[in-house]
């Protein structure tokens, strides 16, 4: 793409200065300025929480937009694509431009009126889903009809940090219903499901490694000779049935309901950790989806096969222009710059930031723990403010509801299974004592209006009840008091049980971590938590640069024999 000269950027700064003062109420602050200008470059821009990332991001927009560019616009997650669309709107169509949103609930007219505008807002999952359907189309010569063809002109990231490492763990593939699960292998997945829960793990099983395969001891082998099976599964072989039960006690061991998964509707829906959103377009591989549903006892759905596939990556390398935005990348600069060859700028704040982090929390069991954050609540709500919990997952958000009903505190929840809500809860989070119960559906791109009396008592009050897997998570749910300005603070709730050391340091050692951490000193169980957190970080990198190597090892086989690596992909366990 041809760079803007110095006067047209002043010329085009100008106009949407003055749209945006007209149609928004308010001007434009330096810091906005120049990360709207540093994204007319290829790089991402740290600019902290609460400085105005979607204001800043129209003047790179409309820029490249007016330069007779596609642009799309990729957020973290439809509501803030339809938010962000609707925002800014007037300001776009007052310089002459049109927009368009596509979310998961848009039809084939809307999609293709959406991709038709000048500018156009969605999630990066979205945009990559319809580049491979429109791929299909061209693929089968239905090009007629349909998707239209990419540009792939310009792509601008907002929260560039979650969908550029966090989601890049999981490739988009888009699959096709295969022939109906016959009876043998639909009795097969429902004995496996009530057989799996009999066996030992170290005496009829193990786990090569962490979240890593299942495979039967002699033991187990015997046990499942012996065990008495429907004759229905008469006509599978000895192999097919030891990967059944093999699958199913994958799925007790790793896959929890209400975590990684929600039951919605009678359907087996997966749950994004880093968002703690449903995803709805996305089903698990291999045959664990219907390890799950037997589990659950639900219908079984028809086993289906990868027919469209591509990564992140290599979705956003197609574009000529790439940036983005966020509140929290520094600490990922290197694999940002390695792996998209996108450097960091960082904008400081406009005025400094009223934020206080309080001392950690450290609770030596569940209960404890529950108790603590109980009794933080109760102190802050004396004080007619505010407080925002944070939860890993939708199971914790419920418990933690359940506790706080015991203590008699009125709470609203906010997670995957009541997410048409989030709009109206999300509005009503900075009343005065109001307390929300959120998952990290209210840590990305969360504008958390506060009441003048709450910013007069002391702001917001963000409890991060446990550290996630990254610790850019903690630091985007605590970015979400003292905005631009307003005062607030925030604590984290450790406890000696946490998810956190699991992850890090697998069942049993955890096991003996928490039993030491009765007589350790809080102090070191903190050092402990954050280098357990380091620990998973560096575990996800790993899994990232796997996927990477593979993704690249497949393109290079099925171009070398003609085929093309996102239409004709090998089998995937995703």
């Amino acid at each position: 793409m041809n760079a803007l000269s110095h006067r047209e950027i002043d010329t085009q700064m100008s106009l949407v200065r003055k749209s945006i003062a007209k149609h928004l109420g308010f001007e434009l602050r330096p810091g906005q300025e120049i990360a709207g200008k540093q994204m007319l470059r290829r790089c991402v821009v740290e600019m902290p929480t609460g400085e105005g990332k979607t204001a800043a991001t129209v003047f790179p927009a409309a820029a490249l937009a007016r330069t007779h560019r596609n642009v799309l616009i990729a957020t973290a997650n439809d509501y803030l694509a339809s938010r962000d669309a609707e925002w800014m709107r007037r300001t776009y169509e007052d310089l002459g431009l049109s927009v368009g949103c596509v979310t998961a609930l848009s039809s084939e007219k809307q999609r293709v009126e959406a991709y038709g505008c000048s500018i156009t807002y969605g999630a990066l999952r979205e945009f990559s889903f319809d580049f491979l359907r429109s791929s299909l189309n061209q693929h089968e010569n239905t090009h007629d009809r349909g998707l239209p063809t990419f540009a792939f002109d310009a792509l601008l990231i907002d929260e560039a940090d979650s969908i550029l490492i966090d989601e890049a763990r999981t490739p988009m593939i888009i699959t096709a219903p295969t022939k109906g699960i016959d009876p043998s292998s639909e009795a097969c997945y429902r004995w496996a499901a009530e057989f799996a829960p009999t066996l030992q793990i170290s005496d009829d099983f193990v786990q090569t490694e962490t979240m890593g395969a299942i495979a039967l001891t002699r033991t187990g082998h015997q046990k499942f000779i012996r065990a008495s099976m429907p004759p229905t599964i008469k006509p599978l072989t000895t192999t097919e049935i030891i990967h059944a039960i093999e699958r199913a006690i994958w799925v007790n061991e790793n896959m929890r309901p209400d975590h990684d998964y929600v039951i919605s509707d009678n359907c087996v829906c997966l749950v994004d950790e880093y968002t703690g959103r449903k995803s709805t377009d996305r089903k698990f591989g291999s045959g664990i989806q219907q390890a799950i549903e037997a589990r659950e006892r639900l219908t079984l759905t028809p086993e289906s096969q990868s027919i469209a596939q591509i990564s992140i990556q290599e979705f956003v390398s197609k574009f000529k222009h790439l940036s983005g935005i966020t509140a929290t990348a520094a600490e990922d600069r290197h694999e940002l710059y390695r792996v998209y060859r996108l450097d960091l700028k960082i904008v400081p704040p406009h005025q400094p930031s009223q934020r206080r982090e309080l001392e950690p929390q450290v609770a030596r069991s569940d209960q404890e723990k529950l108790q603590q954050i109980a009794d933080e609540t109760k102190c802050v709500l004396q004080q007619n403010r505010a407080v925002l919990i944070g939860t890993c997952s939708i199971a914790q958000s419920e418990v933690l509801s359940d506790f706080f009903d015991t203590q008699s505190i009125e709470h609203v929840v906010l997670n995957a299974k009541n997410h048409e809500q989030e709009a109206g809860i999300i509005a009503l989070a900075g009343q005065p004592q109001r307390v929300t119960i959120a998952t990290n559906m209210a840590g990305r791109g969360t504008d958390i209006p506060l009441d003048p009396k709450v910013a007069e008592a002391g702001g917001l009050h963000v409890i991060v009840s446990q550290k996630h897997a990254a610790k850019r998570i903690d630091l985007q749910l605590q970015g979400r008091c003292a905005r631009a300005g307003d005062p607030g603070t925030t604590r984290t709730f450790i406890g000696a049980k946490d998810s956190i050391f699991q992850q890090a340091l697998g069942d049993d050692q955890a096991n003996r971590f928490a039993k030491t951490a009765l007589k350790a000193k809080d102090s070191w169980i903190c050092r402990q938590a954050e280098e357990a957190q380091r620990v998973v970080t560096g575990m996800h990198r790993k899994q990232r640069e796997r996927l990477a190597q593979h993704e690249s090892e497949v393109a290079k086989t099925l171009t070398s024999i003609g085929l093309d690596p996102h239409l004709d992909p090998l089998p995937s366990d995703t």
